[in-house]
């Protein structure tokens, strides 16, 4: 349980709890492995677990009435997800949740987790605190979706990627396929990868494949149009 008390702390959602209440959440958790495009959920499945990146992109989705497919999230290591499910009516997950990769996550189970949030306080205003972060976080994309052009989106999205300190020279490793971030960000694949290439003829970026290396950073502030 050790090596899953220190994978629960790496997460935002964890880290300010005492070692014995960790303890006591590890003891509700298990690894689950998922494998490429697997479902690990579908909207409307009643809620049991709420989960942990260890490894791997979990990538989160609505079908549309049309069929489409629209991306809402997409989760990387040390993120959790499904945990806003223990306080919705109905108890049933959202969305869908694919594994774009091979993933390793934390399954931690609704009913245990709901006991330590009735005998632990301090764990509830933890909760409730992370929830705060995220629910301001998902404003910011909601304001962005409908405040900036597409290539204010997409330069967003490459600002928000880079680690901490690590501007210049910095490598973005795209954790899906440009038609998945396209959908996150509320544009067509195409038009992405046109704002791509009009960064990388700026200057601002070098792009092979799936990795993206930031050359000029202050190139990226100025809407390339």
């Amino acid at each position: 349980m050790t090596d899953i008390a220190e994978q629960l702390r790496a997460a935002a959602l964890f880290q300010n709890l005492d070692t014995e209440t960790l303890a006591a959440i590890a003891e509700c958790a298990q690894y689950r492995q998922v494998e490429r495009d697997k479902l690990l959920f579908q909207a409307g499945d009643a809620f049991q677990s709420f989960f942990l990146v260890v490894d791997g992109h979990i990538q989160l989705s609505r079908l549309a009435p049309s069929g489409h497919e629209k991306v809402v999230e997409i989760i990387g290591p040390e993120e959790t997800f499904a945990e806003a499910v223990l306080f919705m009516e109905g108890r049933r997950y959202p969305v869908d949740a694919r594994a774009l990769e091979a993933a390793q996550l934390l399954a931690i189970d609704a009913d245990c987790f709901n006991r330590l949030l009735d005998a632990r306080r301090g764990l509830a205003r933890n909760l409730l605190g992370a929830l705060s972060k995220r629910l301001h976080r998902l404003v910011q994309d909601v304001a962005a979706l409908t405040l900036e052009d597409a290539s204010g989106r997409v330069v967003g999205y490459l600002l928000g990627q880079i680690p901490e300190g690590e501007e210049a020279d910095a490598e973005i490793h795209l954790p899906a396929k440009k038609a998945a971030i396209a959908s996150r960000l509320g544009i067509q694949p195409e038009t992405f990868s046109r704002i791509l290439s009009r960064l990388r003829e700026t200057g601002a970026i070098e792009v092979a494949g799936d990795t993206i290396r930031i050359l000029e950073p202050d190139k990226l502030y100025h809407n390339p149009g």
